[in-house]
């Protein structure tokens, strides 16, 4: 009941809309606050905020494979303008309602004293390059180096299909890099880690947690997060 009323008063349209809280707190993002109110109180995926807090010192670009209404590329983008970092942000999204949305949102963004570039690519990221899907290992950086592959964050959202982008992204299997992927098959835990294993690194599990009086997400309950052991981590 609380929810709903809470929903009540916000508007039923894509809107610019500040982040509230979290590690993409300051960020401005176009989002139906309706339908978004976690994301507004930065309580969206609220398992991985320690860990994104943690994460996003360590990196200086990002890769965001699914990135849908642009809630981590944008949450990310604030993050570097608060630790007063120029970094890159690559999002990658099939869609072309969302496409529209994050484009819009990157004219929203705040002047800031460092350099953010945004770069927003309607293409699906999969196994192999073919018109309409791209791979891992094919992305290049517009600004430095174009084939760097390292203090990089990856954050993996494709429905099913991440074994298939990891399968073609093993040039980012790197030390200094750091991966968030959501698992939505539990048939895949162990071969994900595998993969990561064969290059000396280490994914931990992350579990749903329902919260109090929001409750659990509406996701498959079997869904998970993999992502880098920061404790592991090397520059």
């Amino acid at each position: 009941m609380i929810k709903q009323a809470l929903k009540s008063f916000l508007p039923d349209y894509p809107v610019a809309t500040r982040i509230l809280r979290g590690p993409f707190r300051g960020a401005r993002v176009m989002i139906n606050p309706r339908y978004s109110l976690r994301k507004i109180l930065g309580l969206y995926e609220h398992e991985l905020n320690a860990w994104l807090e943690t994460a996003l010192w360590r990196v200086n670009r990002v890769l965001d494979v699914g990135a849908n209404d642009g809630y981590f590329t944008f949450g990310c983008a604030a993050a570097f303008r608060r630790l007063g970092k120029p970094g890159e942000i690559i999002a990658f999204e099939s869609q072309a309602r969302h496409i529209a949305t994050l484009r819009e949102s990157v004219l929203a963004q705040p002047p800031a004293a460092t350099p953010i570039h945004f770069e927003i690519v309607q293409v699906l990221v999969g196994k192999e390059l073919n018109p309409g899907m791209t791979t891992l290992d094919a992305v290049h950086w517009t600004v430095d180096h174009p084939t760097a592959r390292t203090n990089t964050l990856v954050k993996i959202d494709v429905e099913g299909a991440e074994m298939e982008v990891i399968g073609s992204g093993h040039s980012w299997l790197r030390p200094s890099n750091l991966f968030l992927i959501e698992v939505h098959y539990s048939r895949f835990l162990d071969p994900m880690r595998a993969i990561f294993a064969e290059h000396g690194l280490q994914l931990v599990q992350v579990k749903q947690r329902p919260l109090p009086v929001l409750g659990r997400e509406r996701r498959q309950e079997t869904n998970c997060w993999l992502v880098s052991n920061l404790g592991a981590w090397v520059r």
